[in-house]
């Protein structure tokens, strides 16, 4: 009897959970649509309006919900911004990191034609894919806790240069590794301005860029092999 009693209780108190459960659980899912209606909506006024003239209340006015419900998932504008960015800064990460991905680390990096359009492939779905939010990002992000990021990606690069090198003279060792960190610098420089150029004007036909990034890989590929000497 005290065993089935206590099979009984405990019994209800799963039953109970259970029911907790599948309360909270659509109530999660709301919260987290509402979360994603307010970044879409966000990212259409950023994108319309740019940050500083984009206010927390027009979003919340759009998406159908109290103002202050708005800081029930962001603090304020400035992490809705970075929020809205956040994939674009994931893939920014990615495109920067794979420089010193397996396939790279190759001598045939110099003579490859393949590894070549597969760069040249990959930054051009980036800036089709994120075009308004590199827009954002690298042109309109002044009094964000997002501005200067073109510093920020220069810095970044610079520092996974390095780390290729160093990746290539362990594989190579009869390669040149004496660069200069500030030419380092100054060619990362260099590609953070044409991706610039490429995310500002969209009025090029695809066959100018193509034949553009294919003439700006040769020159590079030039000036690096001469300095290497493979």
């Amino acid at each position: 009897f005290v065993v089935g009693r206590i099979f009984f209780h405990c019994g209800n108190a799963f039953h109970f959970r259970l029911q907790l459960l599948s309360q909270l659980i659509p109530m999660q899912t709301l919260k987290d649509d509402i979360r994603q209606r307010i970044l879409a909506i966000a990212r259409e006024a950023f994108i319309a309006h740019g940050v500083r003239g984009t206010s927390i209340r027009q979003v919340a006015g759009k998406a159908g919900i109290a103002v202050g419900n708005i800081y029930t998932y962001f603090s304020s504008k400035d992490e809705l911004f970075c929020e809205v960015l956040r994939p674009l800064l994931h893939a920014l990460n990615r495109y920067i990191q794979s420089h010193n991905d397996e396939r790279n680390l190759s001598i045939n990096i110099f003579t490859g034609q393949e590894i070549q359009e597969g760069h040249i492939m990959s930054i051009k779905t980036l800036v089709q894919k994120f075009r308004a939010e590199l827009r954002l990002l690298l042109f309109q992000a002044e009094g964000t806790s997002l501005a200067g990021y073109k510093a920020k990606i220069i810095q970044h690069q610079a520092e996974i240069a390095q780390e290729y090198l160093l990746l290539m003279k362990a594989r190579y060792p009869h390669i040149n590794t004496n660069i200069s960190p500030f030419l380092l610098h100054i060619a990362c420089s260099t590609w953070m301005n044409l991706f610039s150029e490429l995310v500002e004007h969209d009025e090029y036909s695809e066959q100018e860029i193509d034949c553009a990034l294919r003439q700006y890989a040769a020159y590079s590929t030039a000036g690096w092999k001469a300095l290497m000497n493979p």
